[in-house]
């Protein structure tokens, strides 16, 4: 894992952290994070932030995710984002435009991805990024 330069972790991923702390998953996260090996991007990051419950959890939200490095958005974000999702809906696709976000991000940074989510699969069809698949 060290030539690693860092994973971008899906939103699948920090609400398994959350939600089941004792998971192989969770601790693997645990791991990466004390490594300073996690990435995020603001799709991910408005996504589990505006998860919170509470205002307080909001904001312990927020300052958790300011200390980890964020990658930027590519100049011809939402172009990629269009040209992606018409590419996969004339495959019959109908993906989700939080998730072409995320791919398109880890693909112009080519980050791993590690994510739960299947979706992901499909849109790796028209999309190539890394992904991260963990040794648990």
């Amino acid at each position: 894992m060290s030539e690693l330069e860092g994973i971008l972790a899906d939103t699948s991923i920090w609400v398994h952290f959350f939600r089941s702390a004792g998971s192989r998953e969770a601790a693997h996260l645990d791991g990466l994070l004390q490594a300073r090996l996690v990435r995020t991007c603001p799709p991910i990051r408005v996504e589990v932030i505006s998860g919170a419950r509470t205002e307080r959890e909001r904001m312990q939200l927020r300052e958790l995710f300011s200390a980890i490095p964020s990658l930027d958005l590519p100049d011809d974000f939402w172009g990629r984002i269009e040209e992606s999702r018409f590419s996969l809906a004339r495959k019959g696709i109908q993906a989700k435009l939080i998730d072409l976000m995320i791919a398109a991000v880890t693909q112009h940074h080519n980050v791993p991805l590690w994510t739960l989510d299947d979706d992901f699969s499909l849109i790796r069809s028209i999309v190539p990024f890394p992904r991260y698949i963990p040794e648990v």
